[in-house]
């Protein structure tokens, strides 16, 4: 496997995410998780069999095609002390997670960041009771001290809602010297779930932690909801945008609330989304791109298609 530091990151190196693996799981491989627990797979040789050839081979070869480096998830978003089955559980999903994953990428031929996904505490479309940065980075610590000893490069904290358990996720991450990116989900007018503006997190987290997360994304968005936030930071030169780096949307137009209603998967268009996103990669510089609930294989290679064309211009200023 060939490694990518996130350094590269900082650098301008282009990054392909994984899709929306729980939504794959359950509506197009036939997998009953509980709560959109997708380490249970990780316990199920066959389920991961299955996983690796209908999902993350075709997304490698997406990658390779394209010039695109993988960002792995390690199937750890849900992989936390609330919703293992027994507390030790935490740190051996974080160890098989990345085990998996890295064997996989042994095979893949595909240049890779080995990252793990790490989810909020709560729901991920809902706040769940007052949150601290202290009981967030006390919750989370056992997790990520776990993907430090298992080798992990980065850590991603993806559907992230308020921004205090940003913070403590990110001091957490400071504590246990793992790079962390920070990556909230947001409503369609472009907040996070606590009500904080896409700059406001971004400034708060980094002055709470001087600056420590790598870059900044968001995810489980439609660009349609996202692209007005985008815009009006860079027409008013906001600071905040120049750590911004990413975007993994949803490939559905609905709203969390429709979405959490839903029994059918909607895939949206994958051309349109494909469209849409790459103009806000060209538009706002970004290099780390993928999909989110609803995505699959068939979207990251639009995605993949529409914006391998797109020049870099190369690393944005940095704090």
């Amino acid at each position: 496997m060939s490694r990518i530091t996130p350094r590269a990151i900082e650098e301008g190196r282009r990054l392909l995410t994984f899709a929306g693996v729980e939504t794959f799981l359950i509506y197009q491989q036939g997998v009953a998780l509980r709560d959109f627990c997708s380490f249970d797979v990780l316990d199920d040789d066959d389920a991961w069999a299955r996983f690796e050839a209908g999902f993350l081979r075709p997304i490698a070869a997406t990658a390779r095609r394209h010039g695109f480096a993988l960002l792995t998830d390690t199937l750890g978003w849900r992989a936390s002390p609330d919703w293992v089955a027994r507390p030790g559980d935490v740190r051996r999903f974080a160890r098989l997670g990345a085990s998996r994953v890295r064997r996989f990428l042994a095979g893949a031929g595909a240049p890779a960041v080995l990252s793990a996904d790490l989810g909020p505490r709560g729901d991920g479309y809902a706040l769940e009771g007052p949150v601290t940065p202290e009981a967030a980075a006390a919750y989370h610590r056992p997790q990520l001290e776990a993907c430090a000893e298992a080798g992990v490069e980065l850590v991603t904290a993806w559907t992230m809602t308020s921004v205090a358990e940003s913070v403590g996720i990110a001091r957490a991450c400071r504590e246990v010297d793992l790079p962390v990116a920070i990556s909230p989900t947001l409503e369609t007018d472009g907040a996070l779930v606590d009500g904080a503006s896409l700059g406001e997190l971004v400034a708060r987290v980094d002055d709470a932690t001087g600056g420590y997360p790598l870059f900044y994304a968001a995810n489980c968005v439609h660009p349609a909801h996202v692209a007005p936030t985008l815009r009006a930071a860079r027409e008013a030169d906001a600071p905040w945008l120049a750590r911004f780096r990413g975007l993994r949307v949803n490939a559905s137009r609905k709203s969390h609330a429709e979405l959490d209603a839903s029994t059918e998967l909607d895939r949206g268009d994958p051309m349109a989304l494909a469209r849409e996103l790459a103009a806000l990669a060209k538009a706002h510089e970004l290099t780390v791109l993928g999909g989110c609930c609803g995505t699959d294989p068939e979207h990251l290679a639009r995605i993949a298609e529409a914006v391998a064309p797109l020049t870099t211009r190369g690393a944005r200023a940095r704090r």
